[in-house]
């Protein structure tokens, strides 16, 4: 598949990697197309990830993961060109950098770029956790949010492929629930329990009773 990721910082590098890792063709969007970590990337994966300007990003790429600070959604989709029919995988989280005239960072999307193929995902948890999902024999959940069934199965396919266990949270009304769960995830990491940036969270079910 081809993918193009719309900013390269925590979780856009991240994410560009672990792609890469499992085969997919990788378009980095970046406004610093001379930063050393987007080099190590390219000579880490010369042959799966390639650098653009982000009004070059989008083209040839069939789904597109926006990977840049919320307060700067709107501005940033405005630039991506015509991608009206392209899934748009929003990893950002207004939660912690508001947009200020959008309630939630998929509508600045919408707005922006008249795409309604948005699925919320990749924004719950610690960044770390994109590069190591696996906790022991237990795989990090990984929850998302969507409106089209056929998007959501892409996404829930290339979470299972980087090596998280996804869940369908249902329709796109659900996403202030997924960035409270961001909040969650910070309040544990950094507040009373402080358990540092390697949690994550995991589903359990009950077998059931014979």
């Amino acid at each position: 598949m081809n993918i193009a990721i719309i900013g390269s910082g925590n979780i856009g590098g991240r994410l560009a990697a672990s792609f890469a890792k499992v085969g997919h063709q990788v378009t980095i969007g970046s406004r610093s197309l001379h930063k050393d970590s987007l080099k190590q990337l390219v000579d880490k994966y010369p042959n799966h990830i390639n650098i653009k300007k982000v009004n070059q990003a989008a083209d040839g790429n069939e789904v597109i993961v926006m990977a840049v600070p919320a307060n700067f959604a709107f501005e940033i989709a405005s630039e991506l060109g015509d991608v009206s029919n392209k899934l748009i995988i929003d990893a950002m989280n207004a939660i912690f950098r508001p947009t200020e005239q959008f309630t939630t960072t998929s509508e600045a999307i919408i707005t922006a770029t008249g795409c309604s193929r948005i699925v919320k995902c990749f924004n719950s948890i610690g960044a770390e956790n994109i590069d190591k999902p696996n906790y022991g024999e237990d795989k990090a959940a990984m929850l998302y949010c969507g409106n089209s069934v056929e998007d959501k199965k892409i996404v829930n396919d290339l979470c299972a492929q980087i090596g998280f266990d996804p869940y369908d949270l249902g329709g796109l009304e659900n996403e202030p629930q997924l960035e409270q769960l961001a909040k969650l995830w910070s309040l544990l990491a950094f507040g009373e329990s402080n358990l540092g940036r390697n949690i994550a969270f995991k589903i359990l079910k009950q077998s059931p009773v014979a």
